[in-house]
């Protein structure tokens, strides 16, 4: 395949442009109802108002201290239907925070005529600052946007589910 080829196919008509817009929007939404989920969550093992004070807990706490504090209590108030582990919870919620940042703190371009990519850039670590790009990829962000679902219900689904959406977040494919 030339390069005038591989330019082409991933080219986004309108309709597939729309389609990546709304896939990026269901990853923000899908995330916001995650971290509504793990503070209706913290409510319970608190024994508080979960309608009235589930505001209160996002408000006040990062998303880290939310699923650290839930980590320490749900396993002294509540026992996981499926019999999930804390551990693998934690790391799903953990994951959908990473993949929804890397989602939400990239910036969505337009890099050829049509061409659709998410540029990456980092001034942290070891080899100071880098810059990546990445063609954007509808599939992926749509398979990342079911896998937060997944891990929205964690109270209600296994640890084959909660792996497999743990994998689709953390592939490098799903960064775009």
């Amino acid at each position: 395949m030339s390069t005038s080829d591989e330019v082409e196919t991933q080219r986004l008509t309108a309709a597939e442009q729309d389609q990546l817009f709304a896939a990026i929007g269901h990853i923000v939404v899908n995330f916001q109802q995650v971290e509504l989920w793990l503070a209706e969550a913290l409510t319970s093992v608190l024994s508080l108002r979960v309608l009235e004070d589930r505001h209160i807990i996002s408000s006040a706490m990062s998303f880290r201290q939310k699923v650290d504090l839930m980590a320490e209590l749900y396993p002294r108030k509540k026992t996981h239907e499926y019999g999930v582990e804390i551990k693998l919870i934690k790391k799903a919620l953990n994951t959908a925070e990473e993949f929804r940042n890397r989602i939400v703190h990239s910036v969505w371009a337009v890099e050829f005529p049509g061409k659709w990519v998410r540029v990456k850039s980092n001034i942290k670590g070891r080899n100071g600052f880098s810059l990546v790009t990445t063609p954007a990829s509808i599939a992926h962000l749509e398979a990342a946007a079911k896998a937060l679902l997944t891990i929205r219900e964690w109270e209600l689904t296994n640890t084959e589910n909660l792996e497999s959406a743990i994998s689709i977040l953390s592939t490098p494919n799903t960064n775009a």
